[in-house]
């Protein structure tokens, strides 16, 4: 019986030992903002500033907010919907198909995963708050809690 297993074990080390050398490996790794950031920065985010130039001039767009509800509930930006990242692919019909969106989250990161989804989802105008609504208590709403 040993030698059973002896004979299978040597046949997976031949298997394995000719798949390893097959292997052909990159020769570079691509870089951060290629493996994190698929769509082009400058179409797709959006400054603290002109997002609050938007507001002030009443222009119609759907302020989406994909943090954690315990996040939303310490500190949101008036006007915002509540859609958690992880719930995005199944409530995405919860937003306006047509209008322009804004994405924000806590630092920005998750907000671009957001608004990459989005675009693979059909919507068209979708924008990512940079920094997050971290830089816009930073930069805008001095007053709201940072965390």
């Amino acid at each position: 019986m040993f030698q059973y297993i002896r004979k299978a074990i040597r046949k997976i080390r031949r298997r394995y030992a000719r798949n390893w050398q097959r292997r052909n490996l990159p020769k570079a790794a691509p870089s951060v903002a290629e493996a994190i950031l698929p769509l082009d920065s400058d179409t797709y985010t959006i400054t603290p500033s002109h997002l609050k130039e938007m507001m002030d001039l009443d222009k119609p767009f759907v302020l989406l907010d994909v943090r954690e509800k315990w996040e939303y509930e310490m500190v949101h930006i008036e006007g915002a919907i509540l859609i958690p990242f992880g719930e995005l692919p199944r409530r995405f019909r919860e937003v306006t198909p047509g209008s322009e969106i804004v994405v924000y989250c806590h630092w920005g990161m998750r907000s671009l995963d957001a608004a990459f989804l989005l675009q693979q989802l059909g919507f068209k105008s979708v924008r990512s708050l940079v920094g997050g609504i971290d830089r816009w208590a930073q930069e805008i709403d001095t007053d709201i809690l940072r965390y």
